[in-house]
C-alpha cells in the first residue's frame, strides 16, 4: 500500500476497483464509504511483480466459527490467600476484659438503684438521731436519697419526698443503660476479633 493510493482513497479520487487489490485499502474503503468490497471487481494489475506489500499484518477470524467461540484460557497459578489461624488472633487485654465486665455489671446496678430510690427503698439509711439540722427531727415521707446532696445524709438536704423523681434520677437511669449497652458492644467486638 503506497501513501499515494491512501491519499487518493481518503480524498475520494481512488477507484474502488483499485482498492480491491489491496486488503488494507479494501478494509479502509469498506469502513470509510460503507461499501461491501466483496461486490467490487478488482482491477487487473499490469505487472503482478509490482504488487506492493503492506508492512501491517493482521489475522482475520470469523467470529461465528466454533473455533472462535471456544477459547482456551491458560492455567493460572492458585491465589495465595492467607487462611486465618487461631495463632494470628489478637488476645483481648485483661484490663479491657475487666472494664467490660465492670460496665456490664455496674450499668444495670446504677439504673436499678436510681429506679428503686424513687419509691424510697433506701430510707433505712436515714437515722433521725444523726440528722444535725431541724433539731434532730425527721421529716415524714422524705425517704428518697437526694442525688445532688448524696454526701449530706446527716442533714435534711440529703433526703427528699418519695414517689417523685427529677432530672438526676432520669440521668442516672439513662447512664446505667448506656453503660450496659457500651459494655455489650465492647464484648461483642472483642469476641469477634479473637
Amino acid at each position: 500500500m503506497s501513501s499515494e493510493k491512501l491519499r487518493k482513497l481518503l480524498d475520494g479520487e481512488l477507484d474502488l476497483s483499485e482498492a480491491a487489490n489491496d486488503p488494507i485499502l479494501s478494509s479502509l474503503a469498506s469502513r470509510i464509504y460503507n461499501v461491501d468490497m466483496s461486490d467490487v471487481t478488482p482491477a487487473a494489475e499490469e505487472n503482478p511483480q509490482k504488487l506492493e506489500k503492506s508492512n501491517l499484518s493482521f489475522e482475520l477470524h470469523d467470529s461465528t466459527s466454533p473455533d472462535a467461540l471456544v477459547t482456551e484460557l491458560p492455567e493460572l497459578p492458585p491465589l495465595d490467600i492467607p487462611v486465618p489461624s487461631t495463632k494470628d488472633s489478637v488476645e483481648t487485654p485483661r484490663s479491657l476484659k475487666i472494664s467490660i465486665l465492670t460496665m456490664m455489671i455496674s450499668g444495670p446496678i446504677i439504673s436499678i438503684c436510681a429506679f428503686l430510690n424513687i419509691f424510697g427503698v433506701f430510707g433505712f439509711l436515714k437515722s433521725c438521731e444523726n440528722i444535725v439540722s431541724n433539731n434532730g427531727l425527721c421529716i415524714e415521707g422524705a425517704d428518697r436519697l437526694s442525688w445532688l446532696a448524696i454526701g449530706r445524709l446527716n442533714h435534711t438536704e440529703g433526703w427528699v419526698y418519695s414517689g417523685s423523681f427529677g432530672i438526676p434520677t432520669i440521668f442516672l437511669i439513662l447512664f446505667g443503660v448506656i453503660l450496659l449497652f457500651i459494655g455489650i458492644q465492647l464484648r461483642m467486638y472483642s469476641n469477634r476479633n479473637q
